[in-house]
């Protein structure tokens, strides 16, 4: 696609993405990938989640990055009450990945 039938979103507009690159214990895959499979899935089912995608990194298997989109910051607070958001952060505090960073920007070129 050429930039310009990318378009610019106003402040008022913007969406919220979240970018999470999480490494998973190996020996705990098998948990991981069926947690975060109902998590992707209810997720997008929620009111304000515009996408959810889960993706592996090629050269290391046990990397994921989740790219989330929501149209804005009561569709986050929404998500976060979920019981796959939460199951997430159970899988974490039980000690399934080995570290998990979130960043928070907003969409500025987007399609």
């Amino acid at each position: 696609r050429s930039f310009s039938s990318r378009f610019t979103l106003s402040s008022s507009t913007m969406p919220i993405c979240i970018v999470v690159e999480a490494e998973i214990k190996e020996d705990r895959m098998d948990e991981f990938l069926d947690m975060i499979e109902k998590n992707a899935i209810g997720s997008r089912a929620e009111p304000g989640c515009i996408r959810f995608d889960v993706l592996q990194a090629e050269d290391a298997p046990n990397k994921f990055f989740f790219y989330e989109v929501y149209e804005n910051a009561e569709a986050i607070a929404h998500h976060k009450e979920q019981p796959h958001y939460l199951a997430w952060g159970a899988f974490k505090e039980s000690g399934g990945t080995l570290s998990s960073v979130s960043k928070k920007a907003s969409g500025k070129f987007m399609t």
